[in-house]
């Protein structure tokens, strides 16, 4: 959707492979309530802070890839925009878990309900939704409605920043978590009543994206083999795919091959009479080139021309003549009509 190719790809992804290393000992920032020992809670500390370097090459590559490119701001582009949005957020949050002292006077807040919530539903949940609308049309080989697929974009965004984003406040105000009556006058009724308003949108984003998907896989419009103009392979065949995938496989030089520009021993030969010219040098694909299409004029004018050379040599002058006017019909109505050739 930025119409562009990932910024410092190579980086990310050992940025991502960094993530899922780190974030093995990340889990445990949430247990330094529990006992353990000082060296594990150093440890385990480190853990949660090293994981931010690696998480912030990612961000600032989206974020360059998608304002370097020419962005079409479609609803898969938009989940995933809420989806960095609250990985950006959560992460703030979760490091702040790093703290040791911080960490132990916010167990069993709300405010670890918050932080979970913005990683879990607002950082996972939220690709996967974009990624639904992104791949039915290959799936289903219909396009989703996309006026309604923002609505739910928006709906699910305000939602789920207005259910989960006050957890924070009221967890720092010392509302437990596991409860679910509490005295008033605490200071958290206005914070809680916006979270059950924000539960009601998110639920109402959630019906009209199942919604629309479900619609839309029965009565979409067709989507065709690319409605994305994407790089992937995947995009080069019909939507739903068939189920051999590719009539013949592919050959694949870079990330984005479907953007490559082919060679020539790739191209396929397929509109009349075409052959690959090659390098006088060295023999290597250089251009497709063009042959004569099947014409009966070539045949006619060796017949009119034999015959035109047969007459001068019986000094038949008057027919030589009569037929060397012929021949230079034939070859103008040679050179008149080439036809196209035809595509198979």
């Amino acid at each position: 959707f930025a119409r562009r190719r990932m910024v410092a790809f190579p980086i990310v992804a050992i940025a991502e492979l960094l993530v899922a290393f780190i974030g093995f000992g990340v889990w445990a920032h949430h247990m330094f309530a529990t006992g353990l020992a000082t060296a594990t809670l150093v440890i385990f500390a480190a853990a949660s802070m090293m994981v931010v370097v690696p998480s912030t090459i990612q961000v600032y590559a989206w974020l360059m890839t998608v304002t370097t490119g020419r962005p079409e701001f479609r609803a898969p582009l938009l989940f995933i925009g809420g989806f960095i949005t609250f990985f950006v957020l959560g992460g703030l949050s979760g490091i702040m878990f790093a703290a040791i002292p911080f960490d132990q006077a916010t167990t069993d807040t709300y405010f670890v309900v918050a932080h979970f919530h913005f990683i879990i539903f607002g950082a996972a949940v939220f690709p996967i939704l974009g990624g639904i609308y992104y791949w039915l049309p290959k799936v289903t080989g219909r396009m989703y409605h996309e006026g309604w697929a923002v609505a739910s974009f928006w709906l699910t965004f305000v939602g789920t920043s207005l259910t989960f984003f006050p957890m924070h406040i009221v967890g720092l105000l010392g509302m437990s978590r596991r409860i679910y009556t509490y005295d008033s006058g605490l200071g958290w009724d206005a914070y809680n009543l916006s979270e059950t308003i924000g539960a009601f949108i998110l639920a109402a984003g959630l019906v009209a994206f199942f919604a629309n998907v479900f619609v839309s896989a029965r009565r979409g419009a067709p989507a065709g083999r690319d409605p994305w103009y994407g790089g992937t392979l995947e995009w080069t065949i019909p939507s739903p795919p068939p189920e051999y995938n590719f009539a013949v496989i592919p050959t694949v030089r870079s990330p984005y091959p479907n953007w490559d520009p082919p060679e020539p021993s790739d191209l396929v030969l397929s509109r009349g009479h075409e052959t690959i010219a090659s390098t006088v040098i060295d023999g290597q694909p250089d251009e497709v080139v063009r042959m004569p299409s099947e014409s009966p004029w070539p045949v006619t004018l060796a017949l009119v021309t034999a015959v035109f050379f047969a007459m001068l040599l019986t000094s038949h002058w008057i027919a030589a003549g009569i037929f060397a006017i012929v021949a230079l019909l034939v070859l103008a109505a040679w050179h008149a009509h080439e036809p196209e050739p035809e595509v198979v």
